[in-house]
């Protein structure tokens, strides 16, 4: 009986201030819902610039360009081609039967098998066009020998490899190669000639490492802009080969800055980036970071005492994608600075967020206070 005097109680209550529960329920909804626009994950925009030693990614569109206009390369080397052709004037003294072909059928006979390209003059690399779902990994600049390398994985459709000798002829060495109807050398004998041809294209169906030694002073940006891609990885596997629960995962980030919901991640080096699915869609821009001979040291003072340290050399990405969350940490499974989309952080900072949830939350303390101290007073 006391409970049901009590609801008719609180009925008659609310019955005398309608207005007043009417507001507070509303208000009440209002506030729910800030807290669940600023609390519950939503996936936005985000963008980027790393600084980093290597990283790997998925191409996600046909015919996308990588590189292009690459000047005077030095030597190109090709690891893992397993069976190719060439076309064009063949010369050689230590095998004159070369001499009298136009076409070379080429067949690796072991693993580790590589072609060298060795340009006597001009070489342009032209382009390299990836197909969809190529996988481009471990792309890295090492500064001490200016080389660009990489390794490539086609998926179902062939990558082109497209150079332009510019009349000039070219010596190719064969290592683990053997041509078709000639007579087979020692298999540690690297096969040496010389082409003249005036294209150059190479259809690479396997996977095979690539180590272009690039010019000193070439200025013009060989890495192409907005490239689709997926599954961008900036990290390396460290395997011991003994046991599989040795191996481990290096972070290849030596710096950079995330932004995301009008917040900013600053990365350190040897720092995780981990990102939420869908992550990096797009490669904006790959900048070879390249410091001259004279500029390789930079000096830091702390306190008395004088420290020397390398200035910062590799690949500068700048990505875009969409995820809603951001993690950043020396340890993957423990990262110690977050950034998580909402819907409020479309519009608004994390400090006006955070002001309009204490405020709701301050208001809903408010107005039940209110109400309680009210209805316990009544009659």
């Amino acid at each position: 009986m006391k409970s049901k005097h009590n609801f008719k109680s609180f009925w008659q209550f609310i019955r005398k201030n309608l207005k007043f529960c009417t507001v507070f329920i509303v208000t009440l909804a209002l506030v729910f819902l800030s807290i669940f626009w600023g609390i519950i994950p939503v996936k936005q925009n985000f963008e980027g610039n790393l600084l980093v030693k290597s990283f790997s990614f998925t191409c996600q569109e046909n015919e996308s360009l990588l590189l292009k206009d690459v000047y005077n390369l030095s030597q190109i080397d090709l690891s893992g081609l397993k069976k190719f052709t060439l076309a064009g004037i063949f010369s050689s003294l230590a095998d004159p039967e070369l001499n009298k072909r136009e076409r070379l059928e080429i067949e690796s006979i072991r693993e580790n098998s590589t072609l060298t390209i060795t340009p006597t003059a001009d070489f342009i690399l032209q382009e390299l066009r990836l197909q969809k779902e190529t996988r481009v990994k471990n792309l890295k600049y090492a500064p001490f020998n200016n080389l660009l390398a990489f390794s490539l994985q086609p998926n179902s459709q062939p990558v082109n490899l497209s150079f332009n000798p510019s009349g000039n002829p070219i010596k190719i060495t064969l290592s683990g190669y053997k041509i078709a109807n000639l007579p087979q050398k020692k298999e540690d004998i690297p096969l040496e000639f010389n082409l003249s041809t005036t294209e150059f294209k190479l259809e690479i169906q396997q996977a095979i490492d690539v180590n272009l030694q690039l010019y000193q002073d070439q200025e013009q940006p060989i890495f192409w802009r907005n490239i689709k891609v997926n599954n961008v990885r900036f990290e390396r596997p460290i395997i011991t080969g003994n046991n599989v629960r040795d191996d481990l995962v290096e972070s290849t980030i030596i710096s950079g800055n995330i932004r995301m919901a009008q917040q900013d991640l600053k990365l350190e080096k040897n720092q995780f980036l981990i990102v939420e699915k869908p992550g990096v869609e797009i490669l904006n821009q790959i900048k070879i970071i390249r410091e001259d001979s004279n500029q390789n040291l930079k000096l830091k003072t702390t306190g008395e005492n004088l420290q020397i340290s390398e200035a910062s050399q590799g690949l500068e990405v700048s990505v875009s994608g969409n995820t809603n969350s951001i993690q950043v940490g020396l340890n993957p499974r423990l990262p110690i600075a977050q950034i998580q989309g909402s819907f409020l952080s479309r519009y608004l900072g994390s400090e006006a967020i955070v002001a309009i949830i204490s405020f709701s939350a301050g208001l809903i303390v408010s107005l039940l206070s209110w109400l309680f101290d009210n209805f316990a007073a009544s009659p």
